[in-house]
């Protein structure tokens, strides 16, 4: 009975093993999970008439993927857990060494990088490396901020008179420069200026002409002194009513320019076409002006900023306002700005205001900083992490690498750490204090190391090209 059973035993293994060959990532996946059924079933000595340690040896036997899990993907930590001298000892499926089959290299956290991607000190390169050191930081006040516009360098486009829109020549999202025409006006009010302004011009001429005839008259004995007096009595009221009436014209927003080209005859006076021009130059971020459409005086119609700054504002606890304080006596206070979007890229900036007051509801107290954004790549409206430089005293000295050089996947921190030849291989470390533009490596770094700085995301896509959609080899 006893050999009955034994039998059914062992068919129902051979059976399993059959069926896992047939789905997953191939024979070593099949031996893993076989080795898991025969761990729970089969004992060493149950009938089934294999070693259960045997089994369980198989997949390191085997040249194929030795570590396959019960999924489709790759145990990716494992393999970026392993030290260099197994790296050179295992052989995959090619039965090459892993690290050297441009297949599988990634699945042990390697990656090959050519000589001419290598980023030289003066020449093109996407990679670039450093040498891990002990480097000098200064303390910083960590806060959370959003980036808004600097409304110094913001203009709100609107009309200083009535009229008609007649053509819209920006769109949003349009970059001009100063003096840049954004829309055009038809304007009643407008016409009467420049008509005013052509009369004035006009009675300043002819009284010009008429002082300078009774000054010869004069010169000559023939006319009265009174006559010339009373000739240039006039011409300075003219004189300056046309200043007055250019003012104007200048105050609506026509330049010297356009008040020259009203005396071309095909200009002519009183048409009351007004440019709206830009005042700075920067970005289109607001447009509310339709053709056709009626714009009151006053009334925005564009919104215009020039975005190569930003503001960005942080709430500080009451007791970090001390060191804060102290900080921006000693002198101007570093300040660096990460953001979602750009995780692997750090902006600089200096802080320029502490609010007066606490908010009463936060119990918080708001500071701003200025921020260079050259390559318009902060958005006003995004939330942001700040690091505030309030070191006091001699700086500290700890092993850090660039903000750049660190990788996250699933959580965990990461590194490329030069290996030899071109090989760089992925290292699991842990991250300690976060500094203006270094991050402290607590464990898993050693100092002379060579570590991929600029570039780290190319050979993270690398290595886990496998989450991208390459699955195990056929």
């Amino acid at each position: 009975m006893n050999e009955n059973k034994w039998t059914i035993a062992a068919g129902r293994c051979a059976l399993l093993a059959v069926l896992m060959m047939t789905s997953g990532c191939g024979k070593e996946q099949a031996n893993v999970r076989a080795a898991s059924a025969a761990g729970a079933g089969c004992a060493k000595d149950d009938g089934c008439g294999l070693d259960h340690a045997v089994i369980h040896a198989a997949p390191v036997a085997e040249k194929g993927h030795e570590v396959h899990g019960d999924h489709d993907g790759h145990d990716q930590g494992s393999r970026a857990a392993l030290s260099l001298e197994e790296l050179e000892s295992v052989q995959c499926e090619h039965n090459v060494p892993t690290y050297q089959c441009a297949e599988c290299r990634y699945e042990v956290g390697v990656v090959k990088v050519d000589a001419s991607m290598l980023k030289q000190e003066h020449g093109d390169g996407l990679v670039r490396t450093q040498t891990a050191t002990k480097t000098n930081v200064t303390v910083v006040l960590p806060a959370t901020g959003e980036v808004a516009l600097n409304e110094n360098a913001a203009v709100h486009i609107s009309p200083r008179i009535a009229g008609i829109i007649e053509f819209v020549s920006v769109d949003v999202g349009a970059r001009v420069k100063a003096g840049d025409t954004l829309l055009t006006l038809a304007s009643v009010e407008l016409g009467k200026a420049l008509a005013d302004y052509e009369r004035n011009r006009t009675l300043s001429d002819l009284t010009e002409s008429v002082l300078a005839r009774e000054t010869k008259l004069r010169d000559e004995k023939v006319g009265s002194e009174q006559d010339m007096i009373d000739a240039r009595m006039t011409f300075e009221q003219h004189r300056t009513d046309l200043k007055a009436s250019e003012q104007m014209l200048h105050v609506l927003g026509l330049t010297d320019e356009d008040l020259a080209a009203t005396r071309e005859p095909a200009h002519g006076a009183g048409t009351g076409r007004l440019p709206v021009r830009a005042p700075i130059a920067g970005m289109i971020i607001e447009k509310h002006a339709v053709p056709g459409e009626m714009a009151e005086a006053g009334k925005d119609l564009m919104l215009l900023a020039d975005l190569t700054t930003v503001w960005v504002w942080a709430n500080i606890q009451s007791r970090d306002l001390a060191p804060l304080l102290q900080a921006e006596k000693r002198g101007s206070v570093a300040v660096a700005i990460t953001v979602s979007a750009f995780p692997n890229r750090q902006f600089e900036g200096v802080l320029d205001y502490i609010g007066a007051t606490m908010n009463e509801e936060t119990r918080t107290i708001k500071m701003r900083a200025m921020v260079k954004n050259p390559d318009l790549e902060l958005r006003p409206g995004m939330f942001c992490d700040v690091s505030i430089a309030i070191g006091n005293g001699p700086a500290e000295e700890v092993l850090a690498v660039p903000r750049a050089a660190l990788m996250t996947d699933e959580g965990k921190s990461f590194i490329f750490v030069h290996w030899k030849d071109d090989f760089f291989v992925r290292r699991d470390v842990r991250r300690g204090r976060d500094f203006l533009d270094v991050v402290e490596i607590i464990e898993g770094l050693q100092a002379a190391e060579t570590v991929v700085t600029d570039g780290a995301f190319l050979l993270k896509s690398d290595v886990l090209r496998e989450k991208m959609g390459a699955g195990c080899a056929d």
